[in-house]
């Protein structure tokens, strides 16, 4: 993939992503978790394989790699959507959106053992630069949210499984096309939520749900999650996994400052900091000139 094509898919995944988090709290006024969860899951998926259908690939995984799909779909789907929906739900839209970009520093520590790269000197002064950023967003007084340490530890549960998830979908060159690959994952992902849904989720009464959650939903289905995953896969195909890692880093800004503007969630200085620091990171990881990790 061209380099360029790979920086505007990741922009892509910033700016789905980024604005999925107010849009999830706006979803979780009217729906559960669960319920919410498990079938804008299920949408996104039969979406995803039905574009890749209608585009002429065939939707057979290979034998070999189903394996794999499944642990990438358990943690990328089902650990990921679920802890981030919570911290949204238990903390806030924008912080949890800053929590679960950490990731990059969980992939970057397992992408060594797993992946056996290395990670330059650039890698690294961007990498520290965008964690500094994202402290710089996390040092508010964290007890005063309602249920601050609960969401806080679903949320990095999220961050640390997408991470695993990133990693582990670099472990071997997909075979089959890599809009089957999302789609697949998300529907995989989306059956354990399913049963937990089945067990644990009230009984939804589709008249008392608003129109604005509707709506909310529809952006979760088709922009946050099918187009969303269709760029990002592409982008840790592209990329290795510290690169993709560390270019995700924009998504927490768009994430805090979109919190801001449709929740009207706090923003001052540690977000302007957040944003000078971040957006430096990124310019020196996908700027021209960076060596392969």
């Amino acid at each position: 993939m061209n380099p360029r094509h790979g920086v505007l898919l990741l922009a892509v995944c910033w700016f789905a992503w980024g604005f999925s988090y107010p849009v999830t709290r706006l979803v979780l006024d009217s729906v559960d978790p669960w319920t919410s969860r498990a079938f804008i899951m299920l949408a996104a998926g039969a979406l995803l394989l039905a574009i890749a259908r209608l585009q002429g690939h065939s939707l057979v995984i290979p034998r070999h790699q189903r394996r794999d799909l499944v642990i990438a779909a358990l943690c990328n789907m089902s650990i990921f959507q679920v802890g981030m929906t919570f911290g949204v739900l238990l903390l806030s839209a924008g912080r949890t959106a800053v929590i679960v970009y950490t990731m990059p520093l969980w992939a970057a520590i397992l992408a060594v053992p797993i992946l056996g790269e290395r990670i330059s000197p650039r890698q690294v002064i961007a990498l520290l630069l965008g964690l500094a950023g994202l402290t710089a967003l996390m040092s508010q007084s964290l007890p005063q949210l309602q249920n601050a340490p609960l969401g806080a530890l679903c949320t990095l549960g999220a961050s640390v499984a997408f991470a695993l998830g990133t990693v582990w979908m670099k472990r071997r060159p997909w075979e089959a096309n890599q809009t089957v690959v999302a789609g697949w994952q998300v529907l995989l992902g989306a059956l354990p939520v399913l049963v937990l849904w089945y067990a644990l989720a009230p009984p939804t009464d589709i008249g008392a749900i608003s129109m604005e959650s509707w709506l909310a939903a529809l952006y979760l289905v088709v922009i946050a999650n099918a187009l969303a995953y269709f760029a990002w896969f592409r982008t840790v195909a592209a990329f290795p996994a510290v690169v993709s890692g560390i270019g995700a880093m924009a998504v927490p800004v768009v994430g805090v400052f979109s919190s801001y503007f449709m929740l009207d969630e706090h923003i001052g200085w540690r977000e302007l900091l957040a944003l000078t620091l971040i957006c430096t990171a990124l310019a020196l990881n996908l700027l021209p000139g960076r060596k392969p990790a």
